[in-house]
């Protein structure tokens, strides 16, 4: 028996709300039919998209895809700023080994994009695969439709001189064989 296509596998809706996962209003996405037989269609979050409900919603279709074309304009001009900014930074309190008291993720990255720049991004957007955990320069990639963009992201120490200074191990690096023999000869000396 032949593999199914994907397309044959999903079916697609018109989303009548938001959905952080799925997209944004007004939005035609592809999902499998379970999930919105169950879910999406029941509570009233999605239609299916026939040619009679694209053709009922397709002017706020058109306006909402105009919105999220001005809305990843935007995206762009403010990821530019950051970038021209040298990136975000934060003052954290850490311990004597330069471990973060208080994990840094998406939400407090959001929340300083809001104290500097005053404007409001949703935490879903900034993808980051675990929580930052201490001092350090990272990069936390940030998605929204086709914009892709790395910002760089800088963990300062609030109390810098809690964190213990590390000595620096000298190795006594062992003697080259053509070496071996002047060395032996200088420990003779050294013992005399």
């Amino acid at each position: 028996m032949p593999r199914r296509k994907l397309e044959n596998r999903t079916i697609e809706v018109i989303l009548l709300e938001s959905n952080k996962h799925l997209g944004e209003r007004f939005e035609i996405v592809r999902v499998k039919p379970i999930f919105a037989r169950n879910v999406l269609l029941p509570k009233n979050m999605a239609v299916l998209a026939t040619a009679n409900m694209v053709n009922k919603y397709s002017q706020k279709i058109k306006a909402a895809e105009k919105e999220r074309a001005v809305k990843a304009e935007w995206f762009k001009w403010l990821l530019s700023s950051i970038e021209k900014d040298g990136g975000l930074t934060f003052v954290w309190k850490v311990n004597k080994d330069g471990t973060l008291y208080a994990k840094i993720d998406e939400s407090d990255i959001a929340k300083l994009v809001k104290e500097t720049y005053k404007v409001e991004v949703e935490d879903h957007f900034f993808k980051m695969k675990k929580k930052i955990t201490s001092i350090w320069d990272f990069t936390v990639p940030f998605l929204y439709k086709d914009i892709k963009w790395d910002i760089s992201v800088r963990v300062n120490a609030e109390n810098p001189e809690v964190i213990e200074k590390k000595e620096k191990v000298v190795v006594k690096e062992e003697p080259v064989e053509e070496n071996k023999q002047e060395a032996k000869e200088e420990e003779k000396k050294e013992n005399e």
